[in-house]
């Protein structure tokens, strides 16, 4: 009975080891000990052991330990020169005792150990990733994919071309995609006219020439909506379809009547079209976008504006 219970007692450190040494080389190629040394009692260079583990293990020779650095991954221990066991333990994988190197360890060598510790078993189950690990508790980590919130912005925008600027409003709504609106006019009217003429002046079907004062009349409007779509964290690209219309007028040198002339060579009414980008940060926003009227004029539209809705 007495020999039984000595047998148990014997297995029990055994049964409570977890992990167990791998290797134990010398990496001739690693000169950190040699042209840093750390030196032991007697001033003697010592030995260095990398060790591939956590830093909760703790370890202990018969001819003690120098010096210890825990760093990402490993830790290193400065041993004495000609240490020949090492004992490491772990507060819960248990204790590995005396293990005994290939060979006595050198002065200003370097060495690398590697340890099989317990591994984590990790099971993903659709949005939820739950990870195990031995004699450990279960930590559950649920993952679910970010919800863009509801986003709005409206901005007042600056239309340039040939016969001056024109104002509008921009407003749009998105998560990831949205729509957008955009209304400009220059706010000014040709107002009747009663014949229609060529860029030279001609009328349609005469070949003579009305004599002309010298005053113009313009007026530009344009109306686009589309979808807008998030391409960065700050920037949104859009691009958008519908009508505009842009007019000229030539007054006539007329002493009875001012008769009004409309160059159809330079109004053009019809199928608009856009595109551009919005950018914001915060609270503020801005775009640049480029559009046309039956690609026969064109123009460049810029605007800045504020963002309504959650950050």
């Amino acid at each position: 009975m007495a020999a039984l219970a000595v047998c148990i007692a014997a297995a029990l450190p055994c049964a409570a080891q977890k992990f167990s040494v791998i290797s134990v080389n010398a990496q001739k190629n690693d000169i950190s000990a040699f042209i840093s040394p750390v030196r032991d009692l007697n001033g003697q260079a010592c030995a260095l052991l990398k060790v591939e583990a956590p830093k909760e293990f703790a370890f202990s020779t018969p001819l003690g330990i120098v010096k210890r650095v825990d760093e990402t991954g490993e830790i290193l221990l400065y041993l004495p020169s000609g240490s020949s066991r090492i004992t490491i333990k772990h507060p819960e994988w248990g204790v590995l005792r005396n293990y005994r190197f290939p060979t006595p360890l050198e002065s200003r060598i370097c060495y690398v150990m590697k340890l099989n510790c317990p591994q984590a078993e990790v099971e993903e189950i659709h949005d939820t990733i739950v990870i195990t690990q031995t004699l450990r508790d279960t930590v559950t980590v649920k993952y679910t994919k970010p919800k863009l919130p509801l986003a709005s912005y409206a901005l007042l925008t600056t239309s340039l071309h040939k016969s001056g600027p024109s104002f509008g409003i921009f407003l749009a709504t998105m998560k990831r995609h949205g729509v957008f609106v955009h209304l400009r006019s220059d706010f000014r009217g040709i107002g009747t006219t009663s014949i229609e003429v060529n860029a030279d002046g001609y009328a349609s079907g005469d070949d003579v020439m009305p004599f002309y004062t010298g005053n113009k009349r313009h007026s530009n409007f344009a109306l686009t909506s589309g979808f807008i779509h998030r391409l960065t964290r700050h920037i949104n690209i859009f691009e958008g379809a519908g009508y505009g219309k842009n007019s000229t007028a030539w007054q006539v040198d007329n002493p009875e009547t001012s008769t009004w002339a409309l160059c159809t060579d330079y109004s053009h009414k019809g199928l608009a079209a856009e595109i551009g980008l919005l950018w914001h940060n915060h609270r503020w926003s801005a775009l640049m976008s480029a559009s046309t009227v039956k690609c026969k004029v064109w123009q460049v539209n810029i605007g800045i504006g504020i963002k309504l809705g959650k950050q």
